[in-house]
This record gives C-alpha cells, structure tokens and sequence, in this order.
C-alpha cells in the first residue's frame, strides 16, 4: 500500500503542477494582452498627434501657398496691363515715326 499512496502523491502532485502551469499561463496571457492593448492605444495616441502636427503643417503651408498664389496673380496681371500700354504706346510711336517719314 506504500506504493499505492506513493502514486496517489506522485499523481497529484502531478496534477497540482498542471494547474499552476495552466494558471500561470493564463495569468501570462492576460498580461500579454493587457499590454498590447497598452501599446496599442498608446500607439495610436503617438498616431493622432502626429498627424494633428502634420496637418497643422499641411494648412500653414497651403496658406502660404494661397498668399503666394494670389500675389502673383496680381503681379501678372500688372505686369500684362503694363506690356499691353506699353505695346500701344509702341504701335502710336511707331504711326507718329511713319507719319513723319511720310511728312519729309
């Protein structure tokens, strides 16, 4: 009967062993999980504030654009009445020149 209780401790320390590991285990796997959701929404945190500096960014920059754009539409526009008087201005000179060659 020695060897009947030896096996009958051997087997339930064998047992005990199991449960613990189990438990171990998934005392490991809900930490695990616990912290990939950390990461995760810390992650994301890093996500959104990154992208909140980047379109932050994104709308200075297409406010310079607008600026710019807008300035140099004015010059253009300056610059094509300027080329358009002086053109008339050279097509008048130029009658006025014919017309004293024709004077002489």
């Amino acid at each position: 009967m020695a060897d009947g209780q030896g096996l009958f401790t051997l087997v339930g320390a064998v047992i005990g062993a199991l449960g613990t590991l189990l438990v171990a285990k998934s005392n490991n796997s809900t930490t695990l999980a616990k912290t990939n959701n950390d990461n995760a929404v810390q992650l994301f945190q890093q996500y959104k504030e990154m992208n909140e500096q980047l379109q932050s960014k994104v709308d200075r920059l297409e406010e310079k654009l607008e600026k710019l754009q807008e300035k140099y539409e004015k010059e253009i526009a300056f610059y094509q009445s300027e080329v358009e008087r002086l053109e008339d201005e050279n097509e008048r000179l130029t009658l006025k020149l014919e017309g004293m060659k024709e004077g002489y």
